[in-house]
């Protein structure tokens, strides 16, 4: 998963898109919006009441939103694990617990990254001048990522139907784990989004 992205500048931005790709209201490739209406809408159709990161004012907002959004899905995922874990130990099957255990720690750790790390952009992000093209490559990552959150419940189900199978187990909890690791990644490089945008 490449999750280094290019930095913006205030010329042609461009921003390294990882797989999936995901897919615009409008039909076509999420990384290339026809303006910045539809960027917004591919990011804001995961985010209730998504105030948009435009007017400086609103940019802490709308980041503790949609961090507010994530660690309540990582969080419902967590909570899927934990299921996993009393159901194994009702029926006496202890020799995982601890591999379930280390994989719920690190999904509690990137949803309280999420809740409660401080939420606003670097100060360079908060005070940067943002044209129209640099809003849509902003929108563009997010919109990613957020597609991106889906995937846990996916690798969540795996660890489900395993069951007592300790080979399926370990090896759908290998895939949960990297999963974890990556997104965690990709979110840290949102802040590479904004090197070397001006300043006032």
């Amino acid at each position: 998963m490449d999750i280094k992205p290019t930095p913006l500048t205030s010329g042609s931005p461009t921003v390294s898109a990882a797989s999936p790709t995901a897919t615009s209201s409008a039909g076509g490739p999420l990384g290339h919006p026809a303006t910045i209406g539809e960027a917004l809408n591919n990011l804001a159709m995961h985010i209730p009441g998504f105030a948009g990161y435009k007017a400086v004012e609103d940019r802490r907002i709308a980041d503790k939103q949609m961090r507010a959004v994530i660690g309540e899905h990582i969080s419902a995922v967590k909570d899927r694990l934990d299921r996993v874990v009393d159901s194994l130990s009702r029926s006496g099957n202890m020799d995982s617990l601890a591999l379930i255990d280390q994989s719920g720690r690190k999904l509690e750790r990137l949803a309280d990254q999420m809740r409660f790390a401080d939420y606003g952009y670097n100060a360079v992000f908060d005070h940067a001048q943002i044209g129209d093209a640099q809003l849509i490559q902003i929108y563009q990552y997010d919109a990613t990522i957020m597609s991106e959150v889906s995937q846990f419940d996916g690798a969540t189900t795996a660890v489900e139907a395993a069951g007592t199978d300790s080979d399926r187990l370990r090896a759908a909890l290998t895939s949960l784990d990297a999963l974890t690791a990556d997104f965690d990644r990709r979110f840290r490089g949102r802040k590479h989004l904004f090197d070397g945008l001006p300043t006032p």
